[in-house]
């Protein structure tokens, strides 16, 4: 005649696990990708680079060339002394 003894706090915690795990799954259902989709979307996107990538008039240098577009320095613009002492 003896009951089984739990410890509530344990029991809390697994419930609260228990619920999270439901939720994340929910979720995944709702907002998630299937493999396929997103297998298609990178090979859309390296499709696309490769196309952007074939059009360029000259080959980026640098490490921030993959960043923005090439900027002329001081020295390179026209009218401005390298030295920087503006004399």
């Amino acid at each position: 005649m003896s009951a089984e003894i739990i410890n509530l706090r344990m029991a809390r915690k697994q419930k609260k696990r228990e619920d999270k795990d439901k939720s994340a799954e929910d979720n995944r259902r709702k907002y998630g990708r299937s493999k396929a989709e997103r297998d298609a979307a990178r090979q859309r996107r390296e499709t696309l680079e490769a196309h952007v990538d074939g059009h360029l008039l000259e080959e980026p240098h640098g490490p921030e060339a993959e960043t923005s577009a090439p900027s002329k320095s001081n020295a390179e613009k026209p009218g401005l002394d390298p030295s920087g002492d503006g004399d």
